[in-house]
């Protein structure tokens, strides 16, 4: 087997986790029998193996034309900008009249026809700009899970629609996109008009006009080259992949985080400056390739809320945990190795030794954990990740 270090990553990091699996994902597309291992030194560097031979080259050559996703034309662009103003436009309509409505203080049968008379029609409104936002998206991205919109928690008809789609054009051994949706959340509801229950890993949710799968759009989509205007650079470059998987991080790319780096916490007591002068600088690759990890973390209903494989189902202390192991694993030995209970019980520590035991059977050589943690108040907080410790 040929072997090939990711030297700029780290086990301990979530990230840098989530971005070597990433990469093993986009890898074992066109390459089933590629491993993701892992190695003990001043800290946990994964190397991927195959029987094929490797190198840094064809390694980054294969990850960018995957990670680039299909073209976009200029023309689709702009309409689904101009169709996603309208829909906002609208959404704030619908919001204006809601308070209205609330500041009436009505009850019984006077509530229901002030609503079908004051939010009735600009909801219909809404809901159209909706639609018609979701058709243009279609278009407009570089990858098919992309088009729920903004966000991944779509309504409940949105997401079965999308899901019998995407469906349909899978296949064994072409199921990625099939496994990112199924991570993106569950149906927690069955109202069509109520919305799925998102991902734990969901840290983006629209303050500062951030947004979780907007965010990936921007990071997948390929600069035109017959636009005149000045564009946002090309996230995708060989140049970018390679500074990710094996240079020190600089952190020299400006926005675009999924915040799933414990640095991004830049908080004012964890700095002697002012965060917000500076702006946020990530890894571009290292957040994309994370996302691509996330088919390895799908999501399930429960009876009070949603279950994340490798997360505690506590939402009040949510905590992430995932193991490395030395002996190298493909993609669909690890989606089996991360449902263990073990990773998601927060009765580890009750049980730590019999779990201890049984992971080490598995090949498991640690574990870590980093908490969710929420900094300010809605609609202007912050989600990110506490700093790693091994259990």
């Amino acid at each position: 087997m040929n072997e090939l270090d990711l030297s700029a990553l780290d086990g301990a990091n979530p990230l840098g986790f989530l971005a070597a699996l990433g990469t093993l994902t986009v890898l074992s597309e066109t390459e089933p029998q590629v491993k993701l291992g892992w190695r003990a030194g001043a800290r946990w560097t994964p190397f991927i193996t195959s029987p094929n031979p490797l190198d840094e080259t064809k390694l980054l050559q294969c990850l960018t034309k995957r990670l680039c996703g299909q073209p976009v034309s200029e023309t689709a662009e702009r309409k689904r900008e101009a169709s996603q103003k309208r829909s906002d436009f609208a959404k704030k309509r619908l919001k204006n009249a809601n308070d209205e409505l609330k500041a009436l203080k009505l009850k019984g049968n006077q509530l229901k026809i002030e609503r079908d008379r004051i939010v009735g029609p600009v909801l219909k409104r809404f809901e159209k700009r909706r639609q018609i936002v979701l058709a243009r998206l279609k278009s407009a991205v570089p990858s098919p899970e992309l088009a729920l919109g903004q966000r991944p928690d779509c309504t409940v008809q949105e997401f079965r629609e999308h899901a019998v789609a995407i469906r349909a054009e899978s296949a064994p051994n072409g199921r990625t996109t099939a496994d990112l949706l199924a991570s993106f959340g569950a149906e927690t509801t069955d109202f069509e008009n109520e919305r799925i229950q998102p991902t734990t890993f969901c840290f983006i949710t629209g303050s500062g006009h951030q947004w979780f799968l907007a965010t990936v759009r921007q990071l997948m989509t390929r600069k035109d080259p017959t636009k005149q205007e000045p564009a946002p650079p090309q996230c995708v470059t060989d140049e970018n992949l390679h500074k990710c998987l094996f240079k020190a991080w600089a952190y020299s790319d400006e926005g675009l985080s999924m915040r799933w780096d414990p640095v991004e916490d830049v908080r004012y007591a964890l700095r002697f400056d002012d965060p917000g002068s500076i702006g946020a600088y990530t890894v571009w690759m290292a957040n994309l390739l994370a996302y691509f990890a996330l088919g390895c973390f799908p999501c399930a209903a429960l009876s009070r809320g949603i279950a994340t494989a490798c997360w505690t189902a506590s939402k009040e202390s949510a905590a992430f945990h995932w193991p490395v192991w030395e002996q190298p694993l493909t993609r669909e030995a690890l989606r089996s190795l991360l449902t263990h209970r073990a990773f998601a019980a927060p009765d580890y520590e009750a049980d730590r030794k019999n779990l201890r035991a049984e992971l080490l059977a598995r090949g498991v050589a640690g574990i870590f954990c980093a908490q969710r943690i929420q900094v300010g108040n809605p609609p202007l907080h912050k989600i990110n990740f506490s700093p790693a410790f091994a259990l």
